[in-house]
């Protein structure tokens, strides 16, 4: 009987989560990536952010979705700690849609809504009644684990032990915490953690008393998700998730000093204990933000302590592009080079990740890379955008000439950038799979990584500064670095028939020559076009 009871319980909690997953997974697709976007831009707020938080996360059926989609936004300097917290704060509102959802009862639904959701994703040929019907799909299934899971612990009610330790968690809520919190963090979802609660208490095994106490324990195990997600992460990233384990542990205690209170109310909104269950985890939250709202200032010093350190933040967005002085070409070409350049220096600064991974197999850099990488990929979007609204202005053949390279030399930073990332890739995989290269291979890649860098750094300054002839100065090293490239290969093809190298060692050498070459071409062109020439490759 006890591993029937088991089975059925871990059936049933299976069926929610997946439910849960499926449902926000379908709103997600319908909403696209608009959600991303009104995360990024309508957060400048705190409580714009609160409200934005608790809309995505009602939207998508989790905090910790949420939460760590904020890291991800920090850690690529889209969004800042003030603004994060504000939208951690609205997710925590946003969450307690499930707790509502479950504690209306709507079983009965649960087969229509699965027959009706998987004939709708099975049968439909456009995209978005697919998604729809995963939506419904996956609300059937949520209420047919809650189903499950009230069914398999009606018969607990009978044990006496049970219900002791269960009363204990009313007379000790740390103890109901504590379970709260430990359950939460294994199973990383605190509405499913919600669902068995009043699963649990509509069969009669847990009455309010209890019930709260886990319930406030599951917002503090919400958070291991967020937290997780931030490890390898930047300062400001792990700031963000540090502040939602400290906003949800302070609420925690806030209302555990005043929890018979909180009970006392929750008795009031209903005479339905799941109801009771689902109001007072919502009300607290509500309660929670609307207090914390006004201290974001304050507790993002708190968290800025708690994670100590330099932030270093990449200004993804353009510094020097005014949109007042494109009527003036010749000035708004000035700054057009100035953003470039910087452009090209956040290549550059990824060149120098890469050498740490290729030589010292420190993979924990690979984010820097990619934070760089959606920089520039950004900045050659917002740059070739203000050069075409140049074009629309009056010129004369010279300054059409100079438009014409600048938007050649987007183009070569932004492919320069792309081989940067591709040396990340290739770096990593190496680094996982633990493939050596020899001594002589890390010495011949670390002679053109030099090469290459100082080409390419020394002549993004001359393009700044249009100076000619640092230019021609540098651009004598490409010779210099074809020869290495060219003599590397043919060591290696050396070392391949000495049985030195591996042979998957040896085409990841031959792809990182391949692109490093490839950037000091690029360095080239950048050289050509500060003499004022059309890109020659």
């Amino acid at each position: 009987m006890i591993i029937n009871l088991a089975m059925n319980m871990i059936g049933g909690l299976g069926l929610f989560i997946y439910g849960i997953q499926e449902m926000g997974d379908g709103l997600q697709k319908i909403a696209g990536d608009r959600m991303r976007k009104v995360l990024e831009v309508l957060t400048t707020k705190p409580w714009r952010g609160a409200m934005v938080g608790a809309g995505v996360t009602a939207l998508i059926q989790s905090s910790s979705a949420t939460t760590v989609m904020l890291v991800g936004f920090v850690n690529a300097g889209l969004m800042n700690l003030q603004q994060a917290i504000g939208v951690i704060m609205g997710a925590n509102i946003g969450t307690t849609i499930t707790g509502q959802m479950v504690a209306f009862h709507i079983d009965k639904y649960a087969l229509p809504a699965i027959g009706i959701g998987f004939a709708i994703t099975f049968l439909s040929k456009r995209k978005l009644y697919k998604f729809f019907g995963q939506t419904l799909l996956g609300f059937g299934i949520l209420f047919l684990g809650i189903s499950l899971m009230k069914d398999a612990v009606t018969p607990l009610k009978e044990s006496k032990a049970l219900i002791d330790v269960l009363i204990t968690f009313g007379q000790k809520p740390l103890l109901g915490v504590l379970v709260g919190m430990l359950f939460t963090a294994v199973i990383q979802s605190s509405s499913a953690t919600m669902g068995l609660v009043i699963a649990s208490a509509t069969a009669g095994l847990l009455n309010i008393n209890s019930a709260i106490p886990i319930v406030l324990g599951a917002e503090i195990g919400t958070c291991i998700t967020a937290m997780l997600a931030s490890i390898g992460t930047s300062i400001a990233a792990r700031r963000s998730a540090m502040a939602h384990l400290m906003f949800n542990v302070l609420g925690t205690i806030i209302f555990l000093t005043i929890l018979p209170f909180i009970i006392k109310a929750a008795t009031f909104t209903s005479t339905n204990i799941a109801r009771q269950i689902a109001n007072a985890q919502t009300s607290l939250n509500i309660i929670c933000t609307i207090i914390g709202l006004p201290l974001v200032g304050l507790f993002a010093k708190a968290v800025t302590f708690l994670v100590p350190g330099e932030e270093v933040i990449i200004q993804r967005g353009p510094i020097y592009l005014d949109p007042n002085i494109t009527g003036t070409p010749s000035v708004a070409f000035g700054q057009a080079t100035k953003e470039i350049a910087r452009m090209a220096r956040l290549t550059v600064e990824m060149l120098d990740y890469d050498k740490e991974m290729i030589f010292n197999q420190n993979n924990k850099v690979k984010k820097q890379v990619e934070q760089r990488e959606e920089a520039v990929d950004n900045l050659a979007g917002e740059i070739t955008k203000y050069l075409t609204k140049i074009s629309q202005q009056s010129m004369s053949p010279e300054q059409s000439r100079r438009l014409t390279i600048l938007m050649h030399v987007v183009n070569d930073v932004e492919r320069a950038g792309d081989h940067a990332e591709n040396i990340m890739k290739i770096s990593v995989e190496k680094n996982d799979e633990k493939i050596p290269f020899s001594k002589h291979a890390e010495k011949e890649l670390e002679m053109l990584y030099t090469d290459v860098k100082m080409m390419y750094s020394n002549i993004i300054y001359a393009f700044e500064n249009d100076d000619v002839e640092m230019v021609k100065k540098y651009q004598e090293l490409e010779d210099k670095i074809d020869e290495i490239a060219r003599s590397a290969r043919f060591e290696h093809i050396s070392r391949l028939k000495e049985g030195v190298c591996l042979s998957a060692a040896g085409i990841m050498f031959l792809d990182i020559i391949n692109h490093f070459e490839r950037i000091g071409d690029l360095a080239n062109n950048l050289g050509y076009a500060t003499q004022g020439e059309i890109t020659k490759l």
